[in-house]
């Protein structure tokens, strides 16, 4: 079961264009339920909780390849 809150994220983003969600910014999601006692001042300031390591643009490491022909 998908949280009500979850739901009304996922409305906002799968819907007609001129509707959607985030077409005004973040301010677009401060007010939706899921996002309450979000520090969005703090946001950036935040360390992520994963960071992923990269030796370079091409590095695809971090993804599961799931055909061996992408491999190679």
């Amino acid at each position: 079961a998908v949280p009500a809150e979850a739901r009304a994220l996922l409305r906002g983003l799968l819907c007609a264009p001129g509707a959607r969600l985030g077409r005004g910014g973040a301010r677009d999601f401060r007010p939706l339920p899921l996002f309450a006692g979000l520090r969005w001042a703090a946001l950036r300031r935040s360390r992520a909780p994963f960071a992923p390591s990269a030796h370079g643009a091409a590095d695809t490491s971090n993804f599961d390849v799931l055909d061996d022909c992408l491999s190679q």
